[in-house]
C-alpha cells in the first residue's frame, strides 16, 4: 500500500497505460457485446499512450547524451527521426489493411488533413492568430477543381491542382487585412463566418456549383501513366510526397527570419513592431500560407473522392480540423501529422463503438486525450523527454511523503479554523 501511494502516477502514468493496454487486450476479441465493446478502444489507446511514452522515455535517456552534444547532432537526430516516420508511410499501404479501422483510402485523406493541419499550426500555433475558417478554403479550392475541369472549363485537372492554392492563397492574404482589426476570440468568429457561410453560397450558385446535387467526377481522372491504372495508390503517393513537401516548408520558415518574425508577433505584437517588424505584413502572410495549403488540400481531397457537394463543406471541418491541430500540438510540426490521423480515425472509431452516439464517444476520446496530453501530443513527448533526461523517478522521495503525511496529521489551530 505505501509503494502505491508512493508511486509518481503524474509523471508515470503512462506506463500503467502500456500494462492496462497490454491486459485489456486480449480480451477485447472474445467479448464484443453491450458496454464491453469499449475495451477495444480503450485498450488501443492506453497502447498508445504507453507506447508512445515508453519510446520517448528511453530515446532520451539512450539517444539524448547524443542529441545534447551539438546542434548539428540534435538536427541529425532529428531528420533521422523524421525518415523513420515518412518510411513507415511509405510502406503503410502494404500493412494498412492489417490495422483497425485503418485502409489506404482513410490513410490518403488523413494526409490530406495533415496538410490543413499544419497550415493551422502554421497560423495558429506560431503567430497566435485564431482561425475557425481554414474549412471554407478547402471547400473552395474542392470546387475549384471540379468547376474548372469538369464542370463549366475544360483545364487539365493537373492544372487546376495548382491554380486551387494560388487562389486560395490569394484570398486569405486578402482575408487577412481586415483580419487585422480582431483578435482573440473575435478574430476566431470573423474566421468562423467564412466556414459558415460557404455551404448556403454554394447551394445558391447551383448553375455554377451543382447545388446540392454537387459535382460528380466519377472516372474523369488520369494518373499520367504513374502506377498503371492504381488510382488508389497513385493518390496515396501523391498525397505523402505533399504533406511531407509541407511540413518541410513549415519547418523551414519556422527556422528562418521570418518564423521568427513570427514567433515575435505571438508572442508580444508590441514589442516585435517596436523592433521593426511589418507586423501587418507578416500576418497576412501566414493567412495566406495556411490558406493555399488548405485549398491544395481541397483539391486534392475532390479528386479523391471525385464528388463535391455542398454537405461535404459544413462547418464541423472546420472544428474538426482545429480540434485536430490542438490534440497534435499547435505549434509543432510533428504535432500536425498527429493532428491529421486524429481527425480522420477518430470519429471512424467512435462510430465503431457506438452508431447511436458516434459524437458523444467522440466527445469523450478528445476528453481524454486533453486530460492525458494537455500540451496536445507534441506536449507529451517534449514533456516525457525532459523527464528522460532528468532521471527517471517511479517513487516519490520519502522527505516529500512525510511532509505530507506530517501536514495531514497536524491538529488545526485556531487561525486555521477562521481562515
Amino acid at each position: 500500500m505505501e509503494m502505491v501511494q508512493r508511486f509518481d502516477w503524474r509523471r508515470n502514468w503512462f506506463l500503467l497505460a502500456l500494462i492496462l493496454g497490454v491486459v485489456l487486450l486480449p480480451l477485447s476479441g472474445p467479448i464484443d457485446q453491450g458496454v464491453l465493446r469499449l475495451l477495444r478502444p480503450i485498450s488501443i489507446l492506453a497502447l498508445f499512450f504507453g507506447i508512445v511514452g515508453l519510446a520517448t522515455l528511453l530515446a532520451a535517456i539512450y539517444i539524448g547524451p547524443v542529441a545534447e552534444r551539438s546542434r548539428r547532432n540534435l538536427r541529425l537526430l532529428q531528420g533521422l527521426g523524421a525518415l523513420l516516420i515518412f518510411a513507415a508511410f511509405l510502406a503503410a499501404p502494404a500493412y494498412a489493411d492489417n490495422i483497425p479501422y485503418v485502409t489506404t483510402y482513410k490513410l490518403t485523406v488523413a494526409l490530406q488533413w495533415v496538410m490543413v493541419v499544419v497550415g493551422i499550426n502554421l497560423l495558429t500555433g506560431y503567430t497566435g492568430q485564431i482561425s475557425l475558417g481554414q474549412g471554407a478554403y478547402f471547400a473552395i479550392g474542392g470546387y475549384f477543381l471540379a468547376i474548372a475541369s469538369f464542370h463549366e472549363w475544360s483545364l487539365p485537372w493537373g492544372l487546376s491542382l495548382i491554380l486551387a492554392p494560388i487562389l486560395t492563397g490569394l484570398l486569405g492574404f486578402l482575408f487577412g487585412f481586415p483580419a487585422l482589426r480582431f483578435k482573440g476570440p473575435y478574430l476566431a468568429l470573423a474566421t468562423l463566418a467564412l466556414a459558415v457561410v460557404i455551404s448556403p453560397v454554394a447551394k445558391r450558385f447551383e448553375d455554377f456549383t451543382g447545388g446540392v446535387q454537387g459535382i460528380p467526377m466519377y472516372g474523369k481522372f488520369n494518373t499520367w501513366g504513374i502506377f498503371g491504372d492504381d488510382y488508389e495508390r497513385f493518390l496515396y503517393y501523391f498525397s505523402l510526397v505533399a504533406a511531407a513537401v509541407m511540413l518541410l516548408l513549415v519547418w523551414n520558415i519556422m527556422h528562418s527570419r521570418l518564423g521568427r518574425a513570427l514567433i515575435a508577433i505571438r508572442d508580444n505584437e508590441v514589442a516585435a513592431a517596436a523592433m521593426g517588424v511589418n507586423t501587418a505584413l507578416y500576418k497576412t502572410t501566414a493567412f495566406g500560407i495556411a490558406a493555399a495549403f488548405a485549398g491544395f488540400a481541397g483539391a486534392i481531397n475532390a479528386a479523391t473522392i471525385q464528388f463535391v457537394s455542398p454537405d461535404q463543406y459544413s462547418v464541423l471541418v472546420s472544428i474538426r480540423v482545429f480540434v485536430g491541430a490542438v490534440i497534435g500540438g499547435v505549434a509543432s510540426v510533428l504535432g500536425a501529422v498527429v493532428g491529421g490521423l486524429f481527425t480522420q480515425f477518430i470519429p471512424d472509431i467512435a462510430a465503431g463503438i457506438s452508431d447511436a452516439a458516434p459524437d458523444a464517444i467522440q466527445a469523450v476520446i478528445l476528453v481524454v486525450f486533453m486530460y492525458a496530453m494537455r500540451g496536445g501530443f507534441a506536449g507529451f513527448v517534449e514533456q516525457t523527454w525532459r523527464y528522460g533526461r532528468q532521471g527517471v523517478q517511479l517513487l516519490r522521495p520519502e522527505r516529500a511523503a512525510e511532509e505530507r503525511e506530517a501536514r495531514a496529521a497536524a491538529p488545526v489551530t485556531s487561525s486555521q479554523e477562521q481562515a
